[in-house]
């Protein structure tokens, strides 16, 4: 539950913004919010909508590396693409360091309860989405609290060693990685696939042929696929 008192009210007050560059393609109604969370910490968010799309589904995009707006704004691609095919996009900015939200997997579901609380928004679950080491942690999030989440689209992601995996309960996962991934990523995706598995996930994985570590992603092939993933379970 997200505090309520008149200082909330403040921080929380949406502030309509024309975000420049990268972050507010044609198209957008962009803002900008502060959300304050539970633990005290105003959050800011990026947040973006189609214009003609009523009740649009909300996926979230983690940034990756400190999971700061420089990062946001690089990676924001894919946020626009799925912006362009009917979908909400909130990009929370860490506050913090590296794997903030990762760390405190927690404050993911209190920013999804904010957004649907104060925007016309499909009800349901939403997705999670990365791209690299934002894809990454799009995967450790979920893999934490598996229950709360439509599914992740990591495209790449990997999961890391230690991670714990169990529990996932069918949870989908997209997951693509460059048959020529610089940072050899792709070496291990039959591992990673077997691992997710085994937990209980319901993976989609394919390497992407003659692709590196960042690649254009087919959406008829994963347009399908988030189709599927919107049904009833």
């Amino acid at each position: 539950m997200l505090l309520e008192n008149p200082v909330q009210k403040v921080y929380t007050a949406l502030s309509i913004l024309v975000l420049a560059g990268a972050l507010a393609p044609a198209g957008l109604l962009a803002a900008e919010e502060t959300v304050v969370l539970d633990n005290g910490v105003a959050l800011k968010v990026l947040f973006f909508r189609p214009h003609e799309t009523a009740e649009p589904p909300l996926a979230v995009l983690v940034s990756g590396g400190s999971n700061s707006e420089f990062m946001a704004r690089a990676q924001f691609w894919l946020g626009r693409e799925m912006v362009e095919r009917g979908w909400a996009i909130a990009v929370p900015i860490s506050p913090a360091d590296h794997d903030y939200f990762v760390q405190s997997p927690e404050l993911i579901p209190e920013i999804i309860g904010y957004l649907h609380s104060n925007h016309s928004l499909r009800s349901g679950k939403s997705l999670l989405v990365g791209i690299s080491s934002g894809g990454s942690a799009a995967l450790a999030i979920a893999i934490q609290q598996p229950q709360r989440y439509l599914g992740v689209v990591a495209t790449p992601g990997r999961v890391r060693e230690e991670a714990r995996i169990s529990g996932l309960g069918g949870l989908p996962i997209y997951l693509r990685i460059g048959e020529k991934d610089s940072f050899r990523w792709h070496r291990k995706l039959e591992q990673t696939v077997q691992r997710l598995h085994a937990g209980g996930a319901n993976v989609d994985a394919a390497l992407v042929p003659d692709a590196r570590h960042i690649f254009p992603l087919d959406w008829e092939e994963l347009g399908a696929w988030l189709e599927r993933v919107q049904q009833p379970r």
